[in-house]
């Protein structure tokens, strides 16, 4: 009996345990699951982290100049939807000094005809309101009647003409009114977005600057920027080589030989030695040949002169020649070739403007452009050198001396 009792508990033991975990199946599992779901979350953390710094390192990583190209661009791009809608804000402004002035023309004119429309029926009125009627009656024969009858008929038909043309006139005036409404409408929308422009503008620039400024500070950006410049420089040799060989093959097409098709042909450059004018008015800034640099005293090589000036001075050619490139150039802005013949070139870099484009011919101290920021770790200024063939050559030895 005692044995049938314990045998009974431990089946009932059994048998309690086995419900439990029936009604509970999943209470182990649920704690398992919150707990890998807590891991999940960990490792999701980690991974967003593992991303931000290989961003952050990627945008170090960064070419310096790509990113003041890119800077430089989108100011440019800013620059010039502003020249656009402000270029839209005069016309508008025109088209609504114009229609002022048809809208005074017209309410002068209603002015004048509504004088004469007031005579005209003060005239009626004085004529008990039987109108034109007692002048025809009172006629002593039919001769008369037929005189008066038509002397009434002009009458009849100036009135009808006067109040004709009031009401073009009173139309006319509506509908100047009404394109004025519209068009100081559109002048209002203008500002609105060129005001909205401007700040962007403003932002990009002082984005940039303070880009630079972090340049500097670092060591090795700054160094960085400077390995990046000479490969730059390395880059515009090989354009002015490639423009050498595309000019000399279209020469040769063309059975000129060697004599240069440029303005400056035949000796003319190599003569203004000593002569040539400074390009723009300033301080020399940067000077040609061997230096270091001034922030971190690296040694470098100057292929031309940076001449400090305000940005928006308007830069000469030195000399005659033809545009042979003008477009920008990473690590010198916007950039203009001036192929000055004898394989003379002059070269003018960090321009805010190009005034003139490729195929361009230009005269001594004409306006090209105005001074820049453009590809520039100096700020404003001009960078210019001379180039004979691909090689360069001191400036300052070929300026008038100051």
């Amino acid at each position: 009996m005692v044995i049938f009792r314990q045998k009974l508990f431990a089946l009932s033991t059994i048998l309690f345990l086995l419900a439990g975990f029936l009604l509970f199946p999943h209470f182990g599992a649920a704690q398992n699951i919150g707990k890998k779901k807590d891991d999940l979350t960990t490792i999701e953390k980690k991974i967003k982290e593992s991303k931000g710094k290989i961003k952050e390192t990627k945008k170090k990583e960064r070419s310096i100049i790509g990113e003041i190209s890119r800077m430089d661009k989108a100011v440019k791009k800013n620059e010039k939807e502003i020249s656009y809608i402000s270029y839209k804000i005069e016309n508008t402004s025109s088209s609504i000094e114009d229609l002022q002035g048809k809208k005074k023309y017209f309410e002068e004119n209603m002015e004048i005809m509504e004088t004469v429309i007031e005579e005209r029926l003060v005239a009626f009125y004085k004529l008990g309101g039987a109108g034109y009627l007692p002048a025809l009656f009172s006629a002593e024969d039919y001769s008369d009647i037929n005189r008066r009858g038509k002397y009434l008929s002009a009458v009849i038909e100036a009135d009808r003409q006067l109040f004709q043309n009031y009401q073009a006139n009173r139309d006319a005036h509506a509908k100047t009114i009404e394109k004025l409404t519209k068009k100081r409408y559109e002048l209002s929308q203008f500002k609105e977005e060129i005001a909205l422009k401007e700040v962007k503008l403003k932002k990009g620039k002082e984005k940039k600057k303070k880009y630079l400024v972090e340049v500097k500070k670092k060591k090795s950006s700054y160094e960085s920027a400077l390995k990046e410049l000479e490969k730059s420089k390395k880059k515009l040799t090989a354009l002015i080589e490639r423009l050498t060989r595309e000019r000399e093959k279209k020469e040769k097409k063309t059975r000129l030989g060697h004599a240069h098709t440029s303005p400056g042909a035949g000796g003319y450059f190599s003569r203004l030695r000593g002569r040539l004018p400074y390009p723009v008015k300033g301080t020399v800034l940067t000077r040609y040949g061997k230096g270091k640099d001034p922030k971190y005293n690296n040694p470098i090589f100057n292929k031309g002169i940076e001449i400090k000036a305000p940005e928006g001075t308007k830069f000469i050619s030195v000399a005659k020649g033809e545009v042979i490139y003008a477009d920008y150039f990473p690590g010198y802005g916007n950039l203009m070739i001036i192929d000055h013949g004898d394989n003379y070139y002059t070269v003018y870099g960090h321009a805010k403007s190009l005034y003139k484009s490729v195929g361009s011919k230009v005269q001594a101290k004409e306006a090209i452009g105005s001074v820049g920021d453009t590809g520039s770790l100096k700020g404003a200024c001009l960078y210019f050198e001379i180039r004979h063939y691909t090689k360069t050559t001191n400036p300052v030895g070929w300026l008038v001396k100051k």
